[in-house]
């Protein structure tokens, strides 16, 4: 899921307002709203917006909602879902009005329940109909089928009693980051009533934003569905319909990580690992990462053999297995004249025996296809002075791919990239530093993040053991003093 990738929002309506929860790149956020209005003026540009309230309104009888055939999928808690009225009865100014206008249209009364919901399912109508640019785009969900769908069965207990509500907190717990709402993971409903107390809600109107989002962060990753799969307009052209959780596998899975592709990435936190860990959660993969710098991730020092059974014990118990180990954490640069026997001990713990030791910690549990790609440098078969300890760690790590490729035959695909000159910052350099490069330009994070991703994808299913050069073909161009304007002038 591009849960940590995108802004996410679940809305449910409550007394005198709205409950939206905000998904907003891994983090959550709760919050009240007075109107619709002004919650989408707080956050004009979204991703997805599922809303526990009617889209899409009928005017004649023929016309077909989702409402009838959700019930029938919740069984027991049909209940749930309110008979929506028309568009008529949604406009009329009287309570006895209303009934009579659904009754005239859809043949029926309306139900005490469902009339108490006409002002917010006309303040939707209305914004919908004054703000174009939002329909179709502002969509609805039911949580009751989405808990349904996410758990795999019905939840059959009320969530209203303390049983039904801390199984649905259960059920979000395996979908959210671990990171980013700290009551999911501790004491998680006396938190969220807490919680509904200062925003003058209902603790289940909470628990149905945060499913909602949930919901739309599934629906980014093309992991959801619509009932009806072919749904009406009504006149007004918005769609009839609900956006839920596709019954799928890997969605009712008790596992959140199987189907969900999982990466570690270690020294993510910062240049070419951060790009990576971006691009890989772009493509809806499970992105861990582990760096000495602080931050929201895994901090630790991986050159400490302690660190690295923590972090791996971690990643195991929460995900079950592993797909890609990007290991491209950066050893220190000294040379020969400065750097001491400790400090050279610590470069290739860094840079080989972490890279070594984390592919044998996970090797029980790589999945089918899985692939680790090791983060080498051109500097694995060329060199400037004094940079022994880095060079060393980086020619390491270059021939242990190929070990471990022969070693992990069969089982998981091991490659490694040496990156040339790749500068982090992203400036954009001319003149001699540009044209010494074949490609005329310096590297990017981005030319070393879209190599680690094809070699994790299936197209490159029959490439293993191979290290493969990203230097603009720095390392291919023969330089002779005097050839291409190229001169060699001594430092006296």
């Amino acid at each position: 899921m591009k849960i940590n990738n995108g802004l996410y929002i679940g809305v449910d309506g409550c007394r005198g307002g709205w409950i939206a929860c905000i998904l907003d790149h891994g983090e959550l956020r709760l919050e009240r709203h007075d109107s619709i209005d002004m919650l989408v003026k707080a956050y004009p540009k979204f991703d997805v917006f599922l809303i526990d309230m009617a889209v899409g309104l009928r005017t004649r009888k023929d016309q077909k909602r989702p409402d009838e055939p959700a019930r029938k999928e919740l069984g027991t808690r049909a209940s749930s879902i309110f008979p929506i009225p028309c568009r008529q009865a949604v406009y009329a100014e009287t309570e006895e009005e209303q009934k009579q206008a659904n009754i005239r249209v859809l043949g029926k009364s309306l139900a005490k329940q469902t009339i108490n919901i006409l002002p917010k399912i006309r303040e939707v109508d209305e914004f919908l109909t004054n703000h174009s640019e939002y329909k179709n785009r502002i969509l609805e969900s039911h949580p009751e089928i989405d808990f349904t769908r996410l758990k795999g069965s019905a939840v059959t207990s009320r969530k209203k009693e303390s049983e039904g509500f801390c199984k649905r907190v259960e059920i979000l717990k395996k979908y959210l980051p671990v990171e980013s709402f700290s009551g999911m993971q501790d004491k998680s409903e006396s938190v969220m009533r807490e919680t509904a107390k200062e925003l003058r809600c209902n603790p289940d109107d909470l628990l149905d934003a945060v499913c909602l989002a949930v919901t739309a962060a599934l629906s980014a990753q093309g992991m959801c569905e619509t009932i009806p799969e072919e749904p009406e307009k009504d006149e007004n052209g918005l769609y009839m319909k609900l956006t839920i959780p596709k019954k799928d596998s890997d969605i009712n899975s008790s596992n959140p990580s199987v189907g969900q592709k999982v990466a570690v990435v270690t020294g993510g936190a910062a240049g070419i690992g951060k790009c990576i860990a971006e691009e890989f959660r772009r493509q809806g993969v499970k992105v861990y990462v582990i760096d000495s710098a602080p931050g929201g991730h895994y901090v630790g020092d991986i050159s400490d053999k302690a660190v690295l059974e923590a972090f791996a014990q971690k990643v195991i118990s929460e995900c079950g297995g592993i797909d890609y180990l990007i290991n491209n954490a950066k050893p220190m640069t000294k040379g020969i004249d400065e750097c001491s026997y400790e400090e050279f001990q610590y470069a290739l713990a860094v840079g080989v025996t972490a890279p070594f030791y984390l592919s044998k910690l996970f090797a029980p549990y790589f999945r089918e296809g899985a692939c680790i790609v090791n983060i080498s440098s051109s500097r694995d078969r060329m060199s400037q002075p004094q940079t022994e300890s880095y060079t060393a760690a980086k020619g390491g790590i270059a021939s242990l791919t190929h070990a471990m490729a022969a070693s992990f035959a069969g089982k998981v695909r091991v490659n490694s990239i040496s990156p040339g000159w790749i500068d982090t910052a992203w400036t954009v350099y001319e003149g001699p530093d540009a044209l010494q490069q074949p490609v005329g330009r310096v590297g990017n994070p981005m030319d070393i993040a879209n190599m680690v991703l094809f070699l994790c994808s299936d197209k490159t299913g029959f490439i293993t053991g191979e290290n493969i050069c990203i230097d603009g073909g720095m390392t291919k161009l023969m330089i002779y003093h005097d050839d291409h304007g190229w001169t060699y002038t001594p430092e006296a």
